[in-house]
């Protein structure tokens, strides 16, 4: 783009010294003499948009366009100089030469830009495409380049840069990329700029050869002081925790961004084996270690008595499989805590606690109010269905100690 406007300014340049030289010097020449030097600027004018057309930086549209308009003005100076040579005719040619120049590139400008936008759309559009290809990302790359040249402040196209770059196994490039990002977005952003500082990360991590340095360790205690539960520097200082063989602190990253991940998702499985290796390599004391630290986060306990309603007895099996679970009383439908037991003798005890929770950020401690419900499963699923029996306590605060329930309904 830079070569373009680079074009353009060369075009005006040109125009400009030709037509001001009989200003400067008030050479007053015949008529041949004038419109030879007009053919010889027009001459040149084409010459340089056939170069621009070779580069190929204009289109055979905007180059006939052009051409016609240099054209047009040769015959309308030709015309002009036959009616008049004077100093003012000079000066009036050489303002309307200056102002099609000026605006022809900038319409041309604008227009391959506007062409540059859609470009991209249609390749971001395509990367959700099993067709999307290694050159499709690359000419990606290249329109991007182009249009942050353009617009050097958005953020999100370097973002896009450091993201493809890295993708493609360009570490060093992608580390550009989010440098940029970080240096162009505001103070306030500081979500983003957790997100950046560990994209940033990530990929320096890559380019030193998975090796985490001062700098990058930097990077990530940025991140997660903005945000404690980023996954990608939870994620990349387990991993460097274990390349360097401090397993105890690659399981406790690990488990922390275990716990941010929704169950079914589907890099939990490898965080799992990833953590399941971590913890095989720990010594005893280790191990005492990270269960008394579990124990110490355990912010919220609540022990629940269960017991039967009398109207509801004999509807019972002999053998139950009970459901207690917690939730929200305003918040995700997601269990805070689930506990399954076989139970013969009523009533029966049940604790929940935050080490039950599916995810970090659905604790019983982390909602103030909370109600608890009981279930009799006919069939053995944790899931609601006609003919099981329950029991739902009222609303309660998750501080509590003890609570009860009482399973007094048969589901419809």
């Amino acid at each position: 783009m830079t070569d373009l406007w680079m074009g353009f300014a060369l075009l005006v340049v040109i125009a400009f010294a030709f037509l001001s030289i009989p200003l400067v010097f008030n050479l007053r020449r015949g008529d041949l003499v004038r419109e030879t030097a007009n053919v010889e600027i027009y001459k040149s004018q084409l010459a340089d948009l056939d170069k621009e057309k070779a580069a190929g930086r204009i289109t055979d549209e905007d180059f006939e366009a052009l051409t016609a308009e240099v054209k047009r003005n040769l015959l309308l100076d030709t015309e002009k100089s036959a009616q008049s040579t004077n100093h003012e005719g000079g000066k009036w040619i050489m303002g309307v030469s200056a102002v099609v120049l000026v605006v022809a590139s900038v319409m041309l400008y604008n227009h391959l830009g506007a062409e540059n936008e859609l470009a991209i759309k249609d390749l971001l559009a395509k990367t959700a495409s099993p067709n999307y290809k290694q050159e499709d990302a690359e000419e990606l790359l290249e329109r991007l380049y182009v249009q942050t040249e353009q617009t050097p402040e958005d953020v999100e196209m370097w973002y896009m840069i450091g993201r493809i770059n890295f993708d493609l196994g360009k570490y060093h490039e992608a580390v550009m990329g989010f440098n940029s990002v970080i240096q162009h977005l505001p103070p306030e952003a500081k979500e983003d700029q957790a997100v950046a500082l560990a994209q940033l990360a990530q990929a320096q991590f890559f380019a030193n050869g998975r090796k985490l340095d001062k700098a990058t360790a930097s990077l990530l205690e940025q991140a997660l002081e903005i945000n404690p539960r980023d996954n990608t520097s939870l994620g990349l200082l387990g991993v460097a925790s274990y390349d360097s063989g401090d397993y105890i602190n690659a399981v406790r990253y690990w488990q922390r961004l275990l716990g941010l991940m929704p169950p079914n998702n589907p890099n939990a499985q490898a965080i799992r084996g990833g953590l399941d290796k971590a913890m095989s390599q720990l010594t005893k004391d280790e191990l005492a270690i990270l269960a008394a630290e579990k124990a110490a986060s355990i912010k919220s306990r609540i022990e629940i008595t269960v017991d039967l309603a009398d109207s509801i007895k004999s509807k019972v099996p002999v053998n139950s499989d009970l459901f207690v679970l917690a939730k929200a009383e305003q918040g995700p439908p997601m269990p805070l805590a689930v506990q399954r037991i076989a139970v013969s003798n009523w009533p029966v005890t049940v604790t929940l606690d935050d080490s039950m929770a599916m995810m970090e950020t659905l604790k019983l401690s982390e909602f103030e109010n909370v109600v608890i419900t009981a279930r009799i499963s006919k069939n053995g699923v944790g899931n609601a269905k006609a003919g099981d029996l329950q029991g739902v306590s009222g609303v309660i605060k998750s501080t509590d100690k003890k609570t009860k329930v009482i399973i007094s309904e048969e589901l419809k």
